[in-house]
């Protein structure tokens, strides 16, 4: 089923269109709990396939067609998750409804229930009047938008009589939602998660076992939110976690580590992102490279970070100790944190990123010479990064913290990963000609 124009005309008058600039544009903007919003209530740019973020500008255009994306999306949704006939005023109903709230509440809802279950449709209708509580000023309470809206959206869907079955066109799904396979809990090797995510499930929660639990969690694990090795067929509390995580870094409408078509379809697009600017992490391209924290002090106010060389298919194989920022910028960071900037001093953003080859000063082996720099800190050994993310700062690669070594001042870097003596950087050296690494994970846990 399709929504109608009524559907559309119902979400255009609640969603509103914001914000308008002078010359017609559509400017992003912050909503009520903080997230970043254009056109009629978009949060993803769907041309960059991302978050919105601030400073996005789109036309009236634009925002037309953003919405009758989301709107198909939305549909979509229900349609796979309604088991009962609907009439075309229901069915718009639930898709404004969904649009609103989000799929991972509706699939967790008692309206949706009482559709499926008890095919109660006074029952369901009467539900529309429990959605009415919002954040106003950090305070819960009930919101007459929201009641208003709502009663809408109950007027449309009783529009047509509440049995489908006279008159009106039924639409039902093709099929129930499968329950999980009861199987034992087993383990193999990791493989990059296909996209779309071929789930059999519309909900996968903690506890599930079976190939999508599987999938999930090699998805996941090609995200950078569970180690790259050998994945469990089980939904288990790590995976939770890492749901969670992926949920918050995806501004989701809920956190709530349960693996709904709002997170499955977040998580596809996060999987497009990755692969079309940075190599797969597969067994057949072998070692990469991973940086995280150990809260742990260095010198100078630095904190020690560690670089791991690791085998997809056994872990990791070697770690150096490394610094990244300087002292007094010790954040560590999303590259979508509005306080993650060019020219701060912040150690190197959370991402992925591509490492170039080796660049020598004075030759190869050459330890003496050091690359030009105004500081002198860059020292015999230059190896680039390229993110994917789209950002102004270029220069982040591999070098020593030349500087402190040589003359004792200036500890730290700008963002770069710094080894901090010269056998360090021989040991990154080896390790680099050794591997060939050209993927490198930062991840600081955000």
């Amino acid at each position: 089923m399709k929504p109608s124009n009524d559907c559309l005309s119902l979400i255009k008058k609640w969603e509103g269109l914001h914000r308008k600039r002078p010359d017609g544009s559509i400017e992003a903007y912050k909503d009520p709990v903080g997230i970043w919003t254009i056109g009629y209530g978009s949060i993803e740019h769907l041309d960059l396939d991302r978050p919105i973020q601030q400073g996005d500008v789109i036309s009236q255009t634009t925002a037309e067609r953003w919405l009758k994306l989301e709107v198909e999306e939305a549909a979509e949704d229900v349609d796979r998750l309604c088991q009962s006939a609907l009439t075309q005023s229901m069915f718009d109903a639930l898709v404004s409804f969904v649009y609103n709230i989000g799929i991972g509440a509706f699939s967790e809802s008692t309206l949706l229930r009482k559709l499926n279950n008890d095919v109660d449709y006074e029952g369901a209708a009467g539900e529309f009047d429990r959605w009415v509580n919002g954040t106003d000023n950090g305070t819960r309470r009930i919101l007459p938008g929201l009641v208003n809206r709502r009663n809408d959206e109950e007027a449309l869907f009783r529009r047509d009589g509440l049995n489908p079955s006279v008159g009106g066109s039924g639409s039902s799904t093709s099929g129930s939602i499968t329950t999980p396979t009861t199987s034992s809990v087993e383990e193999y090797p990791y493989k990059p998660a296909p996209v779309p995510l071929p789930f059999t499930r519309a909900l996968l929660v903690k506890g599930d076992v079976g190939d999508d639990s599987y999938i999930l969690n090699c998805a996941l694990a090609g995200l950078g939110f569970l180690r790259m090795a050998p994945q469990p067929n089980e939904f288990s509390d790590i995976t939770k976690s890492a749901v969670e995580l992926l949920q918050r870094r995806e501004a989701l409408s809920k956190i709530d580590g349960k693996v709904g078509p709002e997170t499955k379809r977040a998580m596809e697009n996060a999987l497009k992102r990755a692969r079309g600017l940075v190599p797969s992490v597969t067994p057949e391209r072998g070692v990469y490279c991973r940086l995280t924290r150990t809260r742990k002090d260095a010198y100078q106010g630095l904190e020690w970070c560690k670089l791991e060389f690791v085998d997809p298919t056994g872990g990791v194989v070697e770690s150096l100790k490394v610094v990244s920022g300087a002292p007094e910028a010790q954040r560590f960071l999303l590259f979508s944190d509005p306080d993650s900037l060019p020219r701060s001093l912040q150690p190197i953003p959370q991402g992925r990123y591509t490492i170039g080859d080796i660049s020598w000063a004075g030759g190869k082996d050459n330890y003496n010479a050091s690359h030009p720099h105004p500081n002198n800190g860059i020292g015999p050994v230059w190896v680039p990064f390229v993110g994917k993310q789209s950002d102004d700062r270029g220069d982040f690669g591999f070098h020593v913290d030349w500087n402190w070594i040589q003359e004792g001042n200036n500890p730290g870097s700008a963002g770069c990963v710094c080894p901090t003596s010269l056998e360090d950087l021989k040991e990154l050296v080896r390790l680099l000609r050794e591997f060939d690494p050209r993927l490198l994970v930062v991840d600081w846990g955000l």
